[in-house]
């Protein structure tokens, strides 16, 4: 059985998955099949796509299919079927070999020693016969309804018969398969797994290690997003956002553009300054926290005065108030704009104050620079006017939109957990399956205290390393269950905001809130009372959905019935939309 990259074709008509599942079952183990191939740098297209795309140890091979009826009338061609009719003025073969041309270019440029390699293109139609003849129609390599029934790999054998003679008569030189360690080469290549400092790890389960390759979907829109200058990127938390945009970032860093990343979690802000971008040329990507970029700008123009005589703890501040004052900043003095901005987590500054002042940091401003906004619809505060007025700014800018519906961080028991608790759904396609996510029930605090203790121990001695492991609560650590407590299980407890870099064997302790856009293997949440209070659902879902594999809620007993109706309340979510 072949390796079908992905597993199962999704939004594709019957046709191609038919074909793709085929070839599956028909051709050599050591033979890699793509399905729905992206291809920004088509020769003739500003977005073209492969349907099939087959890499083999007798060669590379794009393959178009047509499901349906295939007609040509007056230059123009007409599909149908068992998808939506269509026409087109380019025939099959065009398409296959205007594919065939992207990826053999691809290929090539990134490894010379695909110069040796035999390329071709053919056309599949499983429900049609088809007997044309014209001088763009190759009968040679059309596979129709009348050999359908044969052996796929007879097919792919007659494949590169003909290409084979072809190239060698206009060649005058034979060509080859790929080798072992070129079919590996040639897959990463044209559909990389994305690898950044936020999903890989040192992993201790196999369950974990399905989360570390980011599904089709997520590699599309990361390929889309080369073609559009100007992109929405919208999905909820595990869907890979901050994955995408970091790779973004480098991609945009690498080819020598000054790009700014920003986002409003701190700790997420020194992540990834501390990783993603210390193998990029100086300057070239700078990660910074929202505030902290205000702050250093109001400074700048020696506006501290006037921030030092707002009132932090208004509700307006951070969202109107700071950036008003930032804006201003920034028309007082002479300061280098970024070529592109990326922006993590919109959702928590989208105001059209933070757009004055994205506006100014951007070159050619928000309507013609180039900007990447990721963010969870789930979580915008900002509702409204405001909403409306955020809308109709960035629709100036005429942007890509993309949603994201896979989760690639967590597992399937914890994406229901914390759709359980919090009462706002996390993705659930797509995640694997892994351990049962538990709630721990408590009567007083040193009971919670024993069973946390006992719960920390249990699973260090099963070998999950304590660096592997935060404890979220609601609350600051004063006000929190563990007031006073800086150890559990004879290990210290690490606070990033106020004690700086962790040493090896210590525990993260901190809010929810500050740990937003990072990640664990394993994810202890206390201080959850207030369980089912809609005040409190959009935090516990920003915690919960931290967790990829393990995840341990710990609630009052006094909680018990308060849990049972969010589960009922999920229940009768999950109903209805199956019905």
């Amino acid at each position: 059985m072949a390796i079908l990259i992905p597993d199962v074709p999704k939004d594709c008509p019957n046709s191609e998955r038919h074909v793709y599942e085929r070839l599956g079952r028909e051709l050599p183990d050591d033979w890699i099949v793509l399905h729905s191939l992206g291809l920004p740098t088509h020769g003739s297209k500003i977005w073209g796509e492969a349907d099939i795309v087959v890499l083999s140890t007798i060669g590379v091979f794009s393959l178009e299919v047509k499901g349906g009826t295939v007609d040509c009338a007056d230059g123009v061609w007409s599909f149908g079927g068992d998808f939506n009719s269509y026409s087109k003025r380019e025939s099959p073969w065009s398409q296959a070999m205007g594919a065939l041309g992207a990826i053999r270019d691809r290929l090539r440029s990134a490894n010379s020693a695909f110069r040796q390699v035999l390329f071709g293109y053919g056309v599949v139609m499983p429900y049609t016969t088809f007997t044309a003849s014209g001088a763009e129609i190759l009968q040679d390599v059309l596979l129709d309804r009348r050999h359908f029934r044969e052996p796929l790999g007879s097919y792919m054998r007659s494949l590169e018969r003909y290409w084979s003679a072809e190239l060698q008569n206009k060649h005058g030189r034979a060509y080859r398969g790929l080798t072992p360690a070129e079919l590996r080469d040639a897959r990463q290549i044209l559909r990389p797994d994305l690898e950044t400092a936020l999903s890989i790890g040192s992993y201790l389960t196999g369950v974990e290690s399905r989360l570390v390759h980011l599904t089709n979907e997520q590699i599309r829109a990361s390929r889309r997003m080369a073609a559009n200058p100007r992109t929405v990127v919208r999905g909820p938390a595990g869907t890979g956002k901050s994955v995408i945009a970091i790779d973004r970032c480098r991609q945009l860093a690498s080819d020598g553009h000054k790009v700014l990343y920003l986002c409003f979690n701190q700790l997420l802000a020194a992540h990834i300054r501390s990783g993603a971008g210390t193998d990029l040329p100086a300057g070239a990507l700078e990660a910074r926290h929202v505030h902290a970029l205000y702050r250093d700008i109001i400074a700048g123009a020696g506006l501290l005065d006037r921030l030092a005589s707002q009132d932090d703890s208004s509700q307006d501040f951070f969202a109107f108030r700071f950036p008003e004052i930032a804006a201003e900043a920034l028309c007082e003095q002479t300061f280098d704009s970024w070529d592109v901005l990326v922006v993590d987590e919109a959702q928590d500054i989208l105001t059209p104050q933070h757009l004055d002042v994205l506006d100014l940091l951007l070159k050619d401003g928000l309507r013609r620079g180039r900007w990447h906004f990721f963010l969870d619809p789930q979580q915008n505060i900002y509702k409204g006017d405001v909403e409306a007025q955020v809308d109709g700014r960035l629709a100036e800018g005429a942007p890509a939109f993309d949603d994201l519906f896979e989760n690639c961080r967590n597992t399937r028991q914890v994406a229901v957990q914390a759709s359980i608790v919090s009462g706002v759904d996390l993705a659930v396609t797509g995640a694997p399956d892994g351990p049962d996510s538990e709630i721990r029930y408590y009567s007083s605090h040193e009971d919670a205290f024993a069973s946390l203790e006992k719960l920390l121990r249990d699973l260090i001695d099963a070998d999950v390393r304590p660096e592997d492991i935060a404890i979220l609560s609601t609350r600051k650590h004063q006000n929190s269950l563990l007031a006073g407590r800086h150890e559990l299980a004879g290990r210290r407890l690490f606070d990033p905001i106020s004690m700086g870099q962790s040493k090896s064997g210590e525990i993260l302790f901190t809010t929810m809130h500050a740990f937003k856009g990072l990640e664990r293997q394993t994810i202890i949440a206390v201080d959850m009372e207030e369980t089912g209070q809609d005040t409190w659902s959009m935090l516990h879902y920003a915690g919960l959905s931290r967790a990829r594999c393990l995840l341990y809620i710990f609630l009052p007993s006094s909680a018990n019935r308060a849990y049972e109706r969010q589960a009922e309340a999920f229940g009768m979510r999950l109903k209805g939309r199956l019905t």
